[in-house]
């Protein structure tokens, strides 16, 4: 009895710490675990980038809100972020059944689904099986993690049940689901249903549903590019399971299996490559949420293609591989065309954007000299410039610059000198406005460097400089918007406020220069490509050393265009002019703008003319020749007349710095030197009229002789050039010999032979 009673006792007392236990111990554990967890949960921090706008890849639009490009990032090839609610009726239910199809009842963690993974691998030790909630993946893709461990998978956990409580179910499988890889770099269900099926994810059939939804299990064994096989067997695997899930039925199931979706292999557009590389070295602020409409033309840029392509071909007898043209409207500076073509010979250099390479400038740049010039009142249009062999290296030692004839024309006009592409002349118009300054006001105006004009010296204006045809046309958009600067503009959206660099009257003397075609004729003939037939242009050409790059750059009211052709390999065009390859695939752009885009000739200048002689530049006088008329900024007109440039019998007579090119055979005027002044020192040796021979048997630094005077203190003067010493050193030639004192001049002419 005592032992049946010791037994009762036992167990009483067992039963008594049982209830104990579980009615106040565990209670106690529970309720302390959850406080563990809910502080856990409360600590664990959300992804950042989850609060923030998922960013998408930038899609890029023309100026009619066609697709031209779609730009690729780090992440993702295309990614089109979208709500859910255009996302289609069947994908978000199908993924959620493959994924998690407990999803809409467990708060971020299905324990069903972690028990029956423990399970599955504690019994298949090779095999490891996961448990992972939408919730938890959602977690897992916004931190970017690769690979798997325990902390990892803890701190997702408890961020998966922290999420629960700040997102509804919707709005968390919206940013799983736009997260998703569907391979090939598609991230997110617009950019796969555009990809494989060339729609978008809200016109998704059923079918095409469920094989997009199975690819993210494993993006690279599902490719159905490159393992289509794989891929449709995953979509009746994912047909099979949807029936378990009695969301489709035998009959729906079987007809899905029977007649998979058509894939097709839909590549992003790219319509127009080089303004799309431009715009993106130009842009740092393109939209990566919302598509971005540009200032391309479309028209226009196919135009521009066909019109290089077709140029190519006529040049191929001339080796020229590679073209580029650029268009910009000239009221706002949007950029409406930029293409770079290359012939089958030269598809080596493709990967090359020609609107963006840096190329000699030719003689493009010197419109920016005049233009600088003028405005700051350094000379007018009508200012003679000395074309001659020994009128630059006066100003800039050592430095003996040539034009393209190989020819002088003594005393030129401005305008003719820059209508006309003259070397020397401009050379020496930049002497008057300074290198320095001239390079920094091209620069101003548009025309990026890499360079210094330390670097370069005054040969930049000749070309020696590197320029871009992008920059280029932008610059001489800005002449056309008489001097009002903008940087080109690629988005429509763009507001830029111009910045005026030069007067309206400066630059439309510039212009008016530029679309002279009678004062360009003796460099390029009357009816050259430079000349558009009604439709007035301002127009200038650049050609090279050596016939590397052939530039053709100009503008009507509404537009500027500019053309290079070229080999970007480096190799020279075998003597193709500009005139011959640029300038008519130029004429061409404009002839189409003017018919289909309704681009409106250049209006002739109302600016007030003042007639002029057209030799001296000046007021007209008795024995003026030919009268013509010049626009001057108020202020500048002349005020003298012409009577110092002709002698009593109206024979032309010109200063004393054209001495050399009056003895030469370039003197198309049979001029003579002005006569001397009056009251100066009589010179003793060489008498006026002599003629010296060289004697080939003494060395030629030994063939020379003494200038003297009847003056102390004479300075001397040859062909214009002052001397440090009385000595000139002969060769062959005609020589004016000036000798000054302060109370005149006078001066012998020598020949030597």
């Amino acid at each position: 009895m005592n032992g049946s009673n010791s037994l009762f006792s036992k167990r009483r007392i067992f039963l008594q710490r049982f209830v104990l236990f579980f009615f106040i111990f565990v209670p106690i554990i529970l309720w302390t675990t959850s406080l563990f967890l809910e502080i856990a949960v409360d600590r664990t921090p959300l992804p950042e980038n989850l609060f923030s706008d998922l960013n998408g890849t930038p899609v890029l639009l023309d100026r009619e809100g066609k697709i031209i490009a779609q730009i690729s990032s780090e992440e993702a090839r295309v990614q089109m972020p979208v709500p859910i609610t255009k996302m289609g009726k069947h994908l978000p239910k199908i993924t959620i059944a493959l994924e998690d199809h407990r999803y809409k009842f467990h708060n971020g963690i299905d324990f069903y689904a972690v028990f029956a993974a423990a399970y599955r691998t504690l019994t298949h030790a090779d095999h490891l099986s996961g448990a992972s909630t939408i919730s938890q993946q959602t977690v897992k893709l916004a931190n970017k993690r690769k690979g798997r461990s325990l902390k990892s998978k803890i701190r997702e956990t408890l961020s998966a049940l922290k999420l629960e409580r700040v997102w509804d179910k919707e709005k968390i499988l919206e940013s799983y689901m736009n997260r998703l890889d569907y391979g090939n770099r598609r991230l997110g269900p617009e950019a796969a249903a555009w990809a494989y099926f060339g729609k978008s994810a809200s016109a998704l059939t059923l079918a095409e549903s469920i094989f997009i939804a199975g690819l993210p299990h494993s993006p690279t064994n599902y490719n159905p590019w490159l393992r289509p096989e794989n891929a449709n067997s995953k979509y009746l695997r994912s047909i099979k399971r949807l029936q378990s899930l009695d969301i489709l039925t035998t009959a729906q199931s079987e007809r899905l299996a029977a007649n998979p979706p058509l894939v097709h292999r839909k590549l992003p557009p790219s319509s127009a490559p080089a303004f799309v590389e431009a715009m993106l070295k130009n842009n740092n602020n393109i939209s990566k949420n919302e598509p971005t409409l540009t200032t391309l033309d479309s028209s226009i840029q196919k135009r521009a293609d066909d019109i290089l392509a077709k140029q190519l071909d006529l040049l191929n007898r001339h080796s020229v591989r590679n073209a580029g043209m650029v268009v910009i409207e000239n009221a706002t500076g949007n950029v409406r065309a930029i293409s770079s073509v290359s012939t089958n010979d030269g598809s080596s250099e493709e990967s090359y954007n020609a609107s963006l390479v840096w190329r000699q400038a030719g003689s493009t740049l010197k419109p920016f000299v005049y233009l600088l010039g003028i405005d700051e009142r350094n000379f007018t249009t009508s200012s003679l410039l000395p074309d001659t062999a020994d009128s630059v290296s006066s100003k800039f030692k050592a430095y003996e610059p040539k034009n393209f004839n190989r020819k002088f024309s003594g005393p030129v006009r401005v305008r003719h000198a820059l209508a006309s592409s003259l070397n020397v002349p401009a050379v020496y118009a930049l002497s008057l406005t300074g290198p320095r300054k001239s390079f920094n006001f091209t620069t101003r105006f548009g025309i990026k460097t890499h360079e210094s004009i330390d670097d370069l010296g005054a040969g930049f204006i000749l070309g020696n400089r590197k320029i871009r045809l992008l920059d280029l046309t932008s610059a001489y958009s800005n002449i056309a918007r008489s001097g009002l600067v903008l940087s080109p503009v690629f988005s429509e959206e763009t507001m830029i406020k111009p910045k005026r660099i030069v007067s309206k009257e400066s630059a439309t003397i510039i212009t008016d220069i530029l679309a002279d075609n009678e004062a360009r004729s003796s460099s390029f003939g009357r009816h050259s490509s430079l000349h558009i037939k009604d439709h007035r242009t301002a127009v200038k050409t650049g050609t090279s050393s050596s016939y590397r790059d052939a530039w053709t750059v100009g503008y009507d009211k509404n537009h500027t265009v500019a053309v290079w052709f070229g080999n970007l390999n480096g190799r020279t065009m075998d003597g193709s002019l500009t005139i011959e390859s640029a300038a008519p695939a130029w004429k061409e752009m404009f002839i189409y703008l003017a018919k289909s885009k309704g681009s409106q000739p250049l209006a002739n200048s109302t600016a007030a003319r003042i007639k002029i002689d057209s030799l001296t530049g000046l007021l007209p006088c008795k024995h003026t020749k030919r009268l013509i008329e010049e626009i001057f900024l108020p202020g500048t007109e002349p005020s003298k007349d012409s009577m110092e440039f002709y002698d009593s019998n109206g024979n032309i007579q010109l200063p004393e710095e054209y001495a050399g090119w009056c003895s030469t055979k370039d003197n198309y005027l049979s001029a003579k030197v002005r006569p001397p002044l009056t009251g100066g020192p009589r010179i003793l040796s060489p008498s006026d009229g002599s003629i010296f021979l060289i004697d080939h048997e003494i060395p030629a630094d030994q063939q020379r002789i003494t200038l003297s005077s009847d003056a102390h203190q004479t300075r001397w003067k040859v062909n214009g050039r002052s001397l440090i010493d009385p000595y000139l050193t002969l060769s062959p030639g005609t020589y004016l010999i000036r000798a000054s004192t302060k109370n005149g001049s006078s001066t012998a002419q020598i020949t030597v032979r």
